[in-house]
């Protein structure tokens, strides 16, 4: 028979370090968010032998499913969504800090499986 843990719970860890509660306070304040990435591309066309710029073109692209998917924008799409974009990197940076985070306490608070060595 397995001896309990000591800690058998996240809540019996503790309250969070203030790190951690800034890194929530973040995702709380975290408005719209989408993945992708979104470009204004200029075209070059030769028309008589003459090279016109037409646009930017302002294109959205994402995988779905394993598929990448473009869509064509306005140019105020295109700029709600680049702040949308730029939220969702946040949103991913912050997560990936608050994991490190959880990882390193949880190793040093909870008793682990003793080394050989």
């Amino acid at each position: 028979m397995k001896p309990p843990d000591a800690i058998a719970s996240l809540a019996q860890l503790g309250c969070p370090p203030p790190t951690y509660q800034r890194l929530l306070d973040r995702l709380r304040h975290s408005s719209w968010i989408c993945h992708g990435t979104v470009v204004a591309r200029p075209l070059l066309r030769r028309v008589r032998g003459r090279q016109l710029k037409r646009g930017p073109y302002y294109l959205w692209t994402c995988k779905v499913k394993g598929r990448t998917r473009c869509v064509a924008l306005s140019q105020t799409q295109h700029r709600l969504l680049a702040q949308a974009i730029a939220n969702n990197r946040r949103v991913l940076k912050t997560l990936e800090r608050m994991q490190a985070l959880t990882l390193r306490t949880i190793l040093k608070t909870v008793p682990g499986v003793r080394k050989r060595k």
